[in-house]
């Protein structure tokens, strides 16, 4: 028994020398991919399998994975939107990430620093500006034309018919 407590103190000390790293993924066009459609609408493509193999890699090394997502989390998803929620991504392609977080349309870098994060992947050339400004390093995740924008607008004009809705009702 004595041995036993010698080893996990020996063990705890050195899991106390081990710097875990936290890194962090939006979810959007970082996590999971869109196309633009004719009619300038855009469309859930599936996994970005670039960042998913990525993400799996960091998480194999020992680092937390987390998601800071600007999204809002939904009571229920509207029926055009394929796109898993992040939840459902987790469990789809069984992603090692520990938590998830929602910005609610606001900037990710107060969230980013107040959890410790030291890499943050992201589409928004925003987020990643603000994230480098306050010291985190950011990865820029490269996408079509304006689909950042295409898919933020998407989200907000929806969000306001049911808030316009909401109201009315």
């Amino acid at each position: 028994m004595k041995l036993l407590l010698e080893n996990w103190r020996i063990y705890l000390k050195e899991a106390d020398n081990l710097e875990q790293n936290v890194y962090s993924f939006d979810f959007d066009n970082t996590l999971i991919r869109y196309e633009t459609l004719e009619d300038g609408d855009v469309e859930y493509l599936g996994p970005h399998e670039e960042n998913i193999r990525l993400l799996k890699e960091l998480a194999s090394q020992g680092n937390k994975i987390i998601i800071v997502t600007s999204r809002s989390k939904m009571k229920k998803k509207f029926p055009w939107d394929l796109a898993p929620t992040p939840e459902e991504a987790i469990v789809e392609f069984d992603l090692p990430i520990e938590e998830v977080y929602y910005t609610h349309g606001d900037f990710k870098v107060d969230k980013l620093l107040e959890l410790g994060v030291s890499k943050h992947w992201d589409d928004d050339e925003e987020e990643v500006s603000a994230a480098e400004a306050q010291g985190i390093q950011a990865v820029l995740v490269p996408v079509e034309g304006d689909m950042t924008d295409r898919l933020k607008n998407k989200w907000i004009k929806h969000l306001e018919e049911i808030e316009k809705h909401s109201i009315k009702n």
